[in-house]
């Protein structure tokens, strides 16, 4: 899910969705079975349970745009049909594989070191699955199995709030498992490379510093529920919410149509077309903070 976006006319010249490229063949049956194989692959991908997943996990409530987040809440219908999912399989599978290697390198010390797949609840109404917690350096980690682009952004320190506030929370998940956390660890494997030469760990303490951010999330999180409920009445519309437009969160995000840029009369976002800020309905700069603390209590 981490590709080099497309330019728009790029995104508006493709017609199938999940394709961005036919599939090929060196006979017209080999043509045709590699089409019935890909069709194999993409519905058992829309039918994966992060896929049918409807509330918003601690991956996506740190989002920037209030329009993403706010359409997602409402569960509205997705009208980005392009975005192809083999790189979420591809990490999904990887995913899958390091949780063995951590339970095996478990068996292979003698000790419970890494708990793997934890499921875990920072906040009532957005659980998640943690990927690991190593508890002799008392770290949670998340695996990233990203492409080139943001894998440079990453090494450059440029690590979207996104994935800060998801490695925070699922840092507050465990801690309200009763286990300490002292850091967290984005842990980015490369996903086109022959080795990992490349594999790069990004770190943060949880300090008073992250408590503020998660803070600042949860009220956004409470605002952004009024508007996607004031959607949901029809008091408001998709366009009414304020966008953050970027190119790489525009091409991954559910509602991206850059088509609406010339006609608002159907559904969809412009995303990075906009000339203006957008709607009106945004998250104050400073929302007024739901206590951390609260959610620590049972510890």
């Amino acid at each position: 899910m981490n590709a080099a976006a497309p330019a728009p006319a790029e995104f508006m010249a493709t017609t199938r969705p999940g394709r961005t490229a036919a599939v090929t063949g060196n006979t017209p049956w080999a043509r045709g079975y590699a089409a019935e194989l890909e069709r194999i692959v993409l519905e058992q991908a829309a039918r994966a349970p992060r896929t049918l997943q409807q509330h918003l996990g601690p991956s996506e409530i740190g989002a920037e745009c209030d329009r993403q987040v706010v359409g997602k809440m409402a569960a509205l219908p997705a009208t980005n049909h392009v975005v192809h999912p083999w790189p979420s399989i591809v990490g999904t599978a990887v995913h899958a594989w390091l949780a063995d290697a951590l339970l095996g390198d478990n068996q292979r010390g003698g000790y419970l070191r890494w708990l793997v797949e934890t499921r875990v609840t920072p906040h009532p109404d957005h659980p998640g699955t943690g990927d690991a917690y190593d508890a002799l350096e008392q770290a949670v980690v998340d695996w990233k199995i990203l492409g080139e682009t943001t894998a440079g952004d990453i090494r450059m320190g440029r690590v979207s709030r996104r994935y800060e506030v998801q490695l925070l929370l699922y840092g507050l998940g465990f801690l309200l498992l009763g286990l300490p956390v002292r850091r967290v660890a984005l842990a980015m494997m490369p996903r086109t490379k022959a080795d990992l030469s490349t594999m790069y760990v990004w770190e943060r303490p949880v300090d008073a510093s992250a408590f503020a951010l998660l803070e600042q999330v949860f009220a956004q999180a409470t605002h952004r529920r009024q508007l996607a409920d004031r959607l949901l009445a029809g008091q408001l519309s998709l366009l009414d919410i304020a966008p953050t437009p970027d190119d790489h969160e525009c091409y991954f995000c559910p509602f991206y149509r850059p088509q609406a840029a010339r006609d608002s009369r159907e559904p969809g976002c412009p995303g990075t077309l906009l000339s203006t800020g957008g709607g009106a309905h945004s998250i104050p700069e400073n929302p007024a903070p739901a206590s951390v603390a609260q959610h620590l209590t049972r510890l």
